[in-house]
């Protein structure tokens, strides 16, 4: 938290993606390694990538972008038929299936479990209301199995 005339302001820390997105810009400009450090000590004062905060992030995705870096990933998911889930969706279901099961869980296990339930058999042809209620009804398997295991001690 900083602050700033009395006031304070929320800065949001960075995660692993949003440096793997720099390192992404920064191979697609082709900036050198000491270009790379002078754009970042000119934006934080610090020539590590460490120092980043959302603000200083966004300024310095500003100067990645003129110099022509091009996000891929809103054409990643524009390659998807529209109304099907998209693929945060698909990642989110394998991610939640994954905590239901452990880790355990197998690709037929989720298919099943879907057609089962009415879902359909395949997690690519899912349609982007159908996703959203699967992705609910797992967050509520989720969380009842941790609740459970809880009380079980």
């Amino acid at each position: 938290m900083q602050t700033q005339k009395g006031v304070r302001i929320m800065v949001q820390a960075l995660t692993a993606k949003h440096f793997g997105i720099i390192q992404v810009a920064k191979k697609q400009v082709g900036m050198s390694e000491g270009d790379y450090r002078a754009l970042l000590v000119r934006h934080t004062g610090q020539d590590t990538a460490k120092a980043l905060n959302s603000d200083t992030f966004k300024k310095v995705m500003a100067h990645f972008e003129a110099m022509g870096f091009r996000s891929t990933a809103r054409q990643k998911d524009a390659a998807r038929k529209p109304g099907k889930a998209s693929q945060a969706q698909m990642r989110k279901i394998d991610q939640l299936w994954a905590d239901f099961t452990d880790g355990t869980g197998m690709e037929a296990g989720l298919r099943h479990w879907m057609e089962k339930r009415g879902y359909g058999n395949s997690v690519g042809w899912l349609e982007g209301d159908t996703a959203r209620k699967m992705i609910a009804a797992l967050i509520n398997m989720v969380r009842r199995k941790n609740e459970k295991a809880a009380r079980l001690g």
